[in-house]
């Protein structure tokens, strides 16, 4: 498995001192909180409530730039205003996509860590 790492726990470490068991923590609460995240903006966009994609996006927002996923930084940024201002509604899905399938990659790296 030689992909890319997509996260950095730099933030962390540097947040937490080096706190080995706290970085543990953050990451353990990351891996079990973002598929709820996820589920909530694919069951949103399906029932076509973007104003919650935006919310669903916006609560996970700091989750993605504590684990420096650098790749969604804007990505979810874009999910958050299209989905409460409703534009660029055409792209949502595909942008979607693209976050969840990052996101699955970056747990599965986590949890091989």
């Amino acid at each position: 498995m030689n992909e890319e790492q997509l996260y950095s726990l730099e933030q962390l470490e540097a947040m937490s001192a080096g706190d080995e068991a706290f970085i543990n923590k953050m990451v353990e609460m990351f891996i079990h909180m973002t598929p709820e995240a996820v589920d909530r903006m694919v069951t949103s966009l399906a029932n076509d409530d973007l104003e919650d994609v935006g919310a669903a996006a916006h609560k996970i927002k700091p989750s993605i730039d504590m684990m420096g996923i650098t790749s969604l930084r804007q990505k979810i940024r874009d999910l958050e205003q299209w989905g409460k201002n409703r534009t660029n509604v055409d792209q949502i899905p595909d942008l979607l996509d693209d976050v969840i399938h990052t996101l699955n990659d970056v747990i599965q790296q986590l949890k091989a860590r």
